[in-house]
């Protein structure tokens, strides 16, 4: 690659001057620290010394949100791979109760672990197309409303049940056509279509279009594209670092490029609150060749549902916050499992 994967990852202009540790001075990676995420000389020592490192990155829009995050980890590559592939068991943390893989053919088994909150489920119960606290499409709504008998006994298991089965035909219908079949939201006054966002998020990922079109053109034309050496899963989580707990659903891509690091994109193609859409980028670049650890840097970017009133920028804010939150303890956890003894 001309100057590496994550040179100009957002292509930020300027960056001051920074007094780099060895490891990280020179190279591709020292000039994307230094110019594009423009951490400082205590991060960069941070990073050196193991830590995770996070950072919030400017955003173009209002609905935008973009979150940079790294850690160095004694380990090789491989070894995160491996871990990674047990995704139930690498993505547990202590804001992370709930999460499972979706098998080849996505069954309601696959989700069974996933509860429906107090919230949630008054959520469910009072959903309208239009003014719904649970990010739907108007098919979820209508058959919450023609499956359930609020009064009954048994709603809350029935309306838990009727979710997990719009989550694995979600996934279903993605899987057979990609980002275009995407649900349109009508959690809010106005419709949302998330396909289109999505088309938003990945033509502005000017990282990916510059140095690995290849692996930019698969995830986005995803599954009509083939791209060799290439692996697929999805999977779900329920998180509760943020304002409320969050359920999403992931695409998964991991893909050695045969000119430089592994990298993993995961395309946060559903989830109930906050986001309309997400990509998250991974690349794992070996510190030096033999040498036995490598860097672990991650670029989150999120279209959100942007708050509006007197306390929208508050509430912007504390989502973006959220994110990085979310992300450090992602990089931590990530670090711990990659490490720990199998």
């Amino acid at each position: 690659m001309k100057m590496g994967i994550l040179t100009l990852l957002l292509a930020i202009p300027g960056g001051s001057t920074l007094t780099l540790p060895p490891q990280a001075q020179d190279g591709p990676m020292g000039e994307f620290l230094k110019r594009t995420v423009q951490l400082n000389a205590s991060q960069m020592a941070a990073l050196e010394g193991g830590e995770v490192v996070t950072k919030q990155l400017p955003a173009d829009e209002k609905a935008d949100v973009a979150v940079f995050g790294a850690v160095r980890i004694a380990a090789s590559p491989e070894r995160y791979v491996e871990r990674f592939r047990d995704i139930a068991a690498f993505r547990r943390s202590r804001t992370v109760a709930e999460v499972g893989k979706f098998g080849e053919t996505p069954t309601i088994g696959d989700v069974q672990g996933l509860t429906l909150d107090d919230e949630d489920f008054v959520a469910a119960k009072k959903c309208r197309p239009g003014k719904c606290d649970i990010k739907l499409a108007r098919s979820a709504i209508e058959r919450m409303h023609a499956d359930i008998n609020w009064s009954a006994s048994d709603a809350r298991a029935r309306a838990a049940a009727v979710l997990r089965q719009v989550m694995v035909d979600f996934v279903v219908t993605y899987r057979r056509g990609g980002a275009k079949e995407l649900a349109t939201y009508l959690d809010k006054e106005h419709p949302v279509d998330a396909s289109k966002e999505f088309g938003v998020l990945l033509d502005s990922a000017r990282y990916l279009i510059d140095y690995v079109p290849e692996f930019h053109r698969y995830i986005s034309t995803y599954p009509s594209g083939k791209l060799e050496g290439v692996e697929d899963f999805f999977y779900w989580i329920k998180e509760s670092g943020g304002p409320k707990p969050t359920v999403s659903v992931f695409h998964v891509s991991i893909w050695r490029d045969p000119r430089g690091p592994i990298l993993i994109s995961s395309k946060q193609i559903y989830a109930s609150h906050f986001v309309r859409v997400g990509l998250d980028i991974v690349a794992l670049v070996p510190s030096n060749p033999g040498a036995g650890d490598f860097y672990l840097l991650n670029l989150y970017r999120g279209r959100i549902d942007p708050p509006g009133g007197l306390i929208g920028s508050a509430l912007i804010g504390k989502i973006r916050g959220s994110v990085e939150n979310n992300l450090r303890e992602e990089l931590k956890s990530g670090k711990a499992r990659t490490l720990a003894h199998p």
